[in-house]
């Protein structure tokens, strides 16, 4: 949805790009990432006539996850080539020959001067869309009061949780709360300021892919998080520590600079294996090298 427009109209205008995409591409390869999956699926079954290749990226198995958005995929599924996904139990919800690949695949940047531990502003970090399923006041919780440096940044839509975590926070030194919208540049400098980034993920953010995740690994950040499915690749790949219980959650046996400093040399072997899955996207869509 374009910010600032009715739902309607926003939709208007997918289906209108949708149409003259479609209608102008031919032998051409589209790759259309998982928004609104009944609107993606409604342009497709109306305007798209296969004339070129068409992938869709899912995150999760939303677009099955109902009657309505099964029927409907039901309608569109021969016109699909391929699916772009996470893992194997989404790209297997589809029934179509799918590629797993990071939610995206890492380019280095020159540019980017990574911080010692001791440059670092803060010990640790809870960045991006703020939402009760995050486990952010959980966290708070757990850093209130004690000698490590948080800061909680990002835009609450629960007035109620915003409320609960300024309270908590009000009399608390150690944790730094910038509540509000925040610039792609804002987080990125939060991140590279912070020594770790904490995912305290439950519900459904538990379940799918997180682009904070891989924000934060490529921004050479250890992740300290919550086991569930998102976070399964930071434990295999052993670029941060995932915790069973956070009330039991030893702090400082993780947020120490030796730890860290064996995390980021596991960031870097992780970000070398990207020119694999790049290769590996490259031959599922049929691009040639």
């Amino acid at each position: 949805m374009i910010q600032g427009e009715s739902k309607c109209k926003s939709k208007f205008k997918y289906f209108r790009n949708a149409k003259v995409l479609f209608e102008q591409s031919h032998g051409d390869i589209i790759v259309i990432q998982q928004g609104g999956v009944i609107t993606s699926f409604i342009a497709i079954l109306l305007f798209y006539h296969k004339k070129s290749r068409l992938f869709l990226i899912q995150y999760s198995k939303e677009g099955v996850s109902s009657m309505a958005k099964r029927l409907l995929y039901t309608l569109v599924k021969y016109k699909i080539d391929g699916i772009i996904c996470p893992n194997d139990m989404v790209g297997n919800a589809y029934g179509k020959p799918y590629c797993v690949v990071p939610d995206y695949i890492y380019i280095p940047n020159t540019n980017n001067k990574i911080k010692t531990y001791s440059e670092k502003k803060y010990d640790i970090c809870f960045v991006g869309r703020i939402e009760e399923e995050k486990g952010v006041l959980d966290v708070a919780h757990k850093i209130a009061g004690t000698k490590y440096k948080m800061i909680i940044a990002g835009k609450i839509r629960d007035e109620s949780l915003q409320k609960r975590l300024e309270n908590l926070c009000l009399n608390c030194s150690n944790i730094e709360l910038n509540i509000g919208y925040i610039s792609d540049e804002t987080y990125y400098n939060i991140l590279r300021d912070s020594r770790f980034c904490i995912l305290n993920y439950q519900g459904e953010y538990s379940k799918r892919s997180s682009g904070v995740v891989l924000d934060t690994i490529f921004s050479d950040v250890p992740i300290v998080g919550k086991r569930c499915t998102a976070l399964n690749f930071v434990e295999d790949n052993n670029v941060g520590f995932i915790y069973e219980d956070l009330a039991k959650l030893n702090l400082d046996e993780v947020m120490n600079e030796a730890f860290y400093q064996k995390c980021l040399d596991n960031i870097k072997t992780y970000k070398q294996k990207h020119s694999e899955y790049k290769l590996k996207l490259a031959s599922f869509l049929g691009i040639s090298k």
